[in-house]
């Protein structure tokens, strides 16, 4: 019996440990009250997974170090991990020593990469785990981990865009396209909450070459199929995020209020810091508009309203240009915000994970 005992309180410190390392990293982990965070990991992670997991590094490491650091034969240590990266409970990323291994955030990461597992069981333990955390910590804190990217052919012609603001030029700077299931709508799917919006609808990129072929998680496409869905996503009325950086973007994310992550953060749970604004604003240009509403019932946000036989814009415009492309008089435009509202990203995402440390009060050097 105390065998027994001994052996359930080791599983109990080996989900634990791995919580605490998530939480250090400068994403986020919080914790509940009622061990729902711990129920998460303990779906995704067998107990010596977790355990493995929770002593490896953000920024990776390969075999050879790794296998020398935890005391593992290399043998041993290198089915194990690729068992795990299988799961989606680790990222395996090449570089000139050789292959790295290393713990991803949970969001971003590990969450997204269950979308070949999820089942109800699991859809239903995070909608408990998001709801008892209300965004904090993942949306609370600065700077926000995605950003609103703008429609590119609503934005007025003689305006500069930054590259961070092309969905297109993030595509067209690829090597490799995928497409996958949308997370978000695949978990609100499965508790029985469904949405109308199109779901296979995540666009992912590479600087790779054939990054994608082989994956049970991605579908490879071309870099025309990634353009066609793009535009597909614009017309049916969802919003493009993607990571809040200048450069080094890897996935656009195709959103909508009703089960987006992001989105709910701002929406359900009135955290302003869930996401940043795109760094424009509609524009109605009243001598076209004829207020027929339309861009009403598009907007996500209700961010317009047709006054007096007008569309007017509100406050809670996000800048996503959807309303512009869905008007049948062409009469919306994106313009530049006032200066003061615009928020230059971070470099990179070393430069945003600094920042977010510095927020969070957590010492990166801890994970890295």
């Amino acid at each position: 019996m105390q065998y027994l005992t001994e052996a359930v309180k080791k599983q109990k410190d080996s989900y634990e440990a791995l919580a605490k390392a998530l939480d250090n990293i400068p994403n986020g982990f919080p914790a509940t009250e009622d061990g729902t965070h711990l129920k998460l990991l303990q779906w995704i992670y067998e107990p010596d997974e977790a355990e493995l997991a929770s002593k490896m590094k953000l920024s990776g490491e390969t075999i050879e170090k790794l296998s020398k650091r935890l005391k593992i034969p290399e043998d041993e240590l290198t089915s194990k991990l690729k068992t795990m990266k299988s799961k989606g409970q680790i990222y395996i990323s090449s570089s000139r020593k050789g292959k790295k291994y290393g713990l991803f955030p949970f969001v971003i990461g590990i969450y997204e990469d269950q979308i070949h597992r999820m089942d109800e069981e699991f859809a239903q333990l995070f909608e408990n785990y998001i709801q008892q955390i209300r965004g904090e910590t993942l949306f609370s804190i600065k700077p926000p981990i995605q950003r609103v990217v703008p429609v590119n052919r609503v934005i007025k012609t003689e305006l500069n865009v930054h590259p961070y603001g092309q969905a297109e030029l993030m595509i067209k700077n690829s090597k490799s396209w995928g497409i996958r299931e949308c997370i978000c709508k695949k978990q609100k799917n499965l508790i029985g909450d469904d949405c109308d919006y199109p779901n296979k609808v995540c666009l992912v990129f590479s600087k790779r070459k054939n990054a994608y072929d082989g994956s049970n998680r991605t579908e490879p496409i071309t870099m025309e199929d990634s353009l066609r869905i793009l535009r597909e996503t614009e017309e049916a009325g969802l919003i493009h995020t993607s990571m809040n950086v200048q450069k080094g973007h890897s996935y656009i994310c195709n959103c909508c209020t009703c089960c987006c992550g992001i989105l709910r953060g701002l929406t359900e749970w009135e955290q302003p810091l869930a996401f940043v604004n795109s760094d424009y604003i509609i524009n109605v240009d009243r001598e076209l508009c004829i207020g027929c509403g339309k861009c009403v019932k598009v907007c996500q946000m209700n961010a317009l309203e047709v006054v007096d036989g007008i569309s007017e814009v509100n406050d809670r415009c996000i800048g996503c240009g959807v309303c512009g492309i869905n008007c049948p008089q062409s009469a919306l435009e994106l313009v530049f915000r006032k200066e003061k509202e615009i928020a230059k990203p971070p470099k990179n995402i070393i430069f945003w994970m600094i920042k977010r440390a510095i927020s969070r009060r957590v010492n990166i050097f801890k994970v890295l």
